[in-house]
This record gives C-alpha cells, structure tokens and sequence, in this order.
C-alpha cells in the first residue's frame, strides 16, 4: 500500500520482549527528527483519542516534543472522551499565525454551508 502511495516502507525492528509493539515515545521522537530537518513542513496531529488510553500507556502531544510546537497543529474535541455522540464539539491548537489563517478558512467553510442550505 505504501509504493502504491509513491511511499518508501520502512521496517521498524520489534521483539518479543517487547510483545512486538512499538515504543511511542520513540516513534514520536524519530517523525519529530524527520520534521526538524524539512523547514517546510509541518504536522497536524488528530489527537482526539487523547483521554482512551489503557494503563501504563500514557498520552503524548506530538506538540509538546522538543521544537514542535512551532510546526504543528493539533485537532481535538469532545465527542469522544465524553460520549458527546454527534455533537461534533472540536477544537484546533498551535502557534497563533498558523490558528488565525485557520479560522479565515472555517469562517468561509461556514458562510458557504449557509448559503447551500438556504
């Protein structure tokens, strides 16, 4: 699926001792290293599983790493944290001027969708 997509797989090394999962912390760290080095890009991280998490997992912001806060935006809500079925309560996160252009863009999204209806 991956070279259908113009992707190059990569083969992450696990082990039994491990149950053969990733640590992700330390996949987090290695695409944090990937988004250091290309200026350009950035990171939109869905985080809206955030509070369904089993112990001894814990969450990460994919923001809150080293140097990242600056390239991401993070998407979250409420919906499913707390069985707010269909509610579609959400909120964006990140640096100022990436949230304001954001806004622009969902203030049209939204004045289109009225005119649609009417």
């Amino acid at each position: 699926m991956a070279r259908l997509a113009d992707a190059e797989p990569v083969i992450v090394p696990t082990s039994i001792s491990e149950n053969f999962l990733m640590d992700p912390k330390e996949l987090l760290e290695e695409i944090a290293k990937i988004v250091a080095k290309h200026p350009r890009l950035l990171v939109l991280s869905d985080e809206i599983y955030e509070h369904i998490i089993y112990e001894p997992s814990k969450h990460t912001s994919f923001a809150s790493l080293p140097g990242m806060w600056e390239r991401t935006l993070t998407v979250n809500g409420f919906s499913k944290a707390f069985a707010m079925t269909g509610w579609r309560l959400g909120y964006i996160a990140g640096p100022k001027h990436f949230v304001s252009a954001c806004n622009k863009i969902q203030s049209q999204v939204l004045q289109i969708s009225k005119n649609v209806k009417s």
